[in-house]
């Protein structure tokens, strides 16, 4: 009798640190333009899946749906087709990922910034939020763990005009991101690893420090 019952409190044990290493993996799933960037240099989200990586819990790292051009209508649309690359769908991906990192272009912006008048910049920018909020909306409806929505840097060589514009997207956004429980990082710098360094601070305080 004592030697089934050692045999099941240890069955029982080894069940539990099953469990309990299953539970500390994380699946990353990067959207938008955030993998491999400028001339196939990796990006920030290649550096977070790294570290991830060394700390022994990766899961998986999904970067199917990133590429440097991707806008919003695009991963809306993914989204709503359930697009599939590899053997991910990304309904599926959603609901799997324990850390999702997005990052949109704003060439778009920028380039109205240059040719187009302030006002017809922000009335665009307005329809651009619309739009963000559908996707974000998206996005919770089946992820409903951690999420980071990387901001726009706000250039030294962008006008005081162009400066004011991105800060006013950036609001926008930041606002939008509350509304939905999703981390803004308000991005310092162009360099990759920088904005890698300001993404594993925000993950290594909600995915391991607690």
């Amino acid at each position: 009798m004592k030697k089934i019952l050692f045999c099941m409190v240890t069955v029982f044990s080894i069940f539990i640190i099953y469990l309990a290493t299953m539970d500390r993996k994380v699946y990353y799933l990067a959207l938008g333009n955030s993998s491999k960037r400028y001339n196939n240099n990796y990006g920030y989200s290649y550096f977070v899946s790294q570290y991830i990586n060394k700390k022994d819990v990766l899961e998986d790292y999904v970067y199917d749906y990133s590429d440097f051009d991707k806008k919003i209508p695009d991963l809306i649309k993914d989204i709503q087709n359930n697009a599939k690359s590899r053997k991910y769908t990304l309904k599926n991906c959603l609901v799997k990922a324990d850390l999702v990192t997005l990052r949109i272009s704003h060439d778009d912006v920028l380039e109205r910034i240059m040719f187009e008048s302030s006002e017809d910049v922000y009335d665009y920018i307005d329809g651009l939020c619309k739009d963000f909020e559908k996707l974000i909306k998206l996005i919770r409806e089946y992820c409903k763990e951690d999420v980071l929505f990387l901001g726009y840097l706000i250039s030294d060589d962008y006008t005081s005009e162009g400066k004011d514009i991105i800060e006013y997207l950036n609001k926008r956004y930041k606002s939008i991101c509350d509304d939905y429980n999703v981390t803004f990082v308000d991005i310092r710098s162009s360099d990759e690893k920088d904005i890698f360094k300001q993404v594993i601070k925000i993950v290594d305080k909600k995915m391991f420090e607690g």
